[in-house]
């Protein structure tokens, strides 16, 4: 099975959905511009929100942390406001 669809390898990162949803808002974006910035889905905007640690590929992290105009590390839970 190649690393793109094992289980295990689904996820490679967390992202801080409160976070997200606290940059988001300062931005004045809705969940649809920035999903739309972003080049993501609103579905999953919406389940990022939701979860404090939430799991997510790279490469969406980088996306988000591009739309936002922000250091990707700045949306990962290791780091402060």
């Amino acid at each position: 099975m190649s690393s793109e669809t094992s289980p295990g390898r689904r996820w490679s990162t967390v992202l801080n959905g409160h976070r997200l949803r606290h940059l988001r808002r300062q931005r004045g974006l809705s969940q649809e511009q920035l999903a739309d910035q972003a080049g993501i889905s609103l579905t999953t905007i919406g389940r990022l929100e939701r979860d404090p640690a939430a799991p997510c590929r790279s490469r969406t992290l980088g996306r988000l942390a591009r739309a936002l105009g922000e250091d990707p590390a700045r949306l990962t839970p290791a780091t402060h406001p």
